[in-house]
């Protein structure tokens, strides 16, 4: 867990545009593959199961990528990172938490 004073970089739009693309890219490795149609298995089309099951290996995949670009793996990261690159397309500036 990185500490609140332990910011990472800002990000470009272009470079937002990056680590989205590697991250819809993680998730077509197969061995993300695999992981995600077993979560979905489990779930059984059940919305309270998908919550339970995809939503926490989706998570860990998109944290995999996205701590290479210095934000956390605690779910904040995840969340700074979404949120931050949600508008990246319409921003001119730099996009960080």
């Amino acid at each position: 867990m990185t500490s609140a004073s332990a910011q990472p970089a800002a990000l470009s739009a272009e470079q937002a545009k990056v680590v989205l693309a590697e991250v819809i890219q993680a998730f077509s490795a197969p061995e993300n593959a695999v992981r995600m149609d077993e979560a979905r298995d489990n779930a059984c089309n059940d919305m309270g199961k998908m919550l339970q099951f995809v939503l926490p290996v989706a998570t860990q995949i998109q944290q995999e990528v996205i701590k290479a670009y210095g934000f956390s793996c605690d779910g904040e990261g995840g969340s700074h990172a979404g949120w931050r690159c949600s508008g990246s397309g319409e921003r001119t500036g730099p996009v960080g938490p």
